[in-house]
């Protein structure tokens, strides 16, 4: 098979290439996790800090009462949410970096010429409609762009689900091996899809992930517990406005017909 002139690749093409790079550093890390029983201490973000508050408060205000869904609210929630991930380290690199790159470009069409219609995703959507580039490649299009953002959402919802409900010193490998092959494996290529499950199933227990995330998360006066407490209260708030947001994307995209633009 010829070789892809470099520069033509496809965006698709492109992601595949970051991701399957960003997997392999994943695994690495998972098998530090797996030899040792804790995370690697050098891969967490010093100047991260992440407030679950930030993200319950940002997907809420992204419902707007004219049912609109606002683009600059969703966008802070997902990159405060990226942090949570980020506090995770290296193991969830295939997920976080795809993130930020995508909340930037979204970013750069807000402050951008044409931002006014980038206030809300239905704006969004029918001003790329009406001037044909839903599926433009260079720039990327802000619906496209943020499709993939979407499924990404219904896979870290489903994984806040399932530390909530485990027991801290339940594993969480197979569990959540098991939701990246009902979400996200199903936009990626067979490769990639099988490394990414066989990488999650070395996810380590619910206490590990915890002290993790609690010492990168806001401080509050009483201490490690009091964030734990504060963090376990607002999490099934959380998941369910996150699925409230994706469930109406997903039906947006459904009437749109763009559930698969390339």
């Amino acid at each position: 098979m010829a070789a892809i002139p470099p520069g033509s690749e496809t965006p698709q093409q492109v992601e595949e290439a970051e991701e399957a790079a960003a997997v392999a550093e994943s695994a690495a890390a998972a098998a530090e996790v797996q030899e040792n029983g804790v995370m690697p201490d050098a891969a967490l973000p010093q100047d991260l800090v992440f407030d679950l508050q930030l993200v319950l408060d940002g997907f809420s205000e992204c419902r707007g009462e004219d049912g609109q869904l606002y683009l600059d609210a969703y966008l802070r929630a997902y990159s405060e949410l990226n942090k949570f991930l980020q506090l995770l380290g290296t193991i969830f690199n295939f997920v976080s970096h795809d993130i930020q790159k995508k909340v930037t470009i979204l970013q750069c069409y807000r402050k951008g010429g044409a931002g006014d219609y980038y206030y809300s995703i239905q704006s969004m959507i029918e001003y790329e409609q009406e001037n044909n580039l839903l599926t433009c490649n260079d720039p990327q299009s802000g619906s496209r762009t943020l499709l993939r953002l979407h499924r990404g959402l219904e896979f870290i919802s489903g994984f806040m689900a399932e530390i909530y409900k485990a027991g801290d010193t339940a594993g969480l490998g197979s569990s959540t091996s098991d939701l990246y092959s009902r979400t996200l494996a199903k936009h990626h290529n067979w490769v990639l899809a099988k490394t990414v499950g066989a990488v999650l199933l070395m996810m380590p227990n619910k206490q590990t992930i915890l002290d993790r995330v609690i010492l990168g998360s806001k401080p509050m006066t009483g201490g490690v517990g009091a964030v734990r407490a504060h963090n376990e209260a607002l999490m099934p708030k959380v998941i369910e406005v996150m699925n409230s947001v994706y469930n109406l994307t997903q039906k947006l995209y459904e009437d749109y017909n763009i559930l698969d633009l390339p």
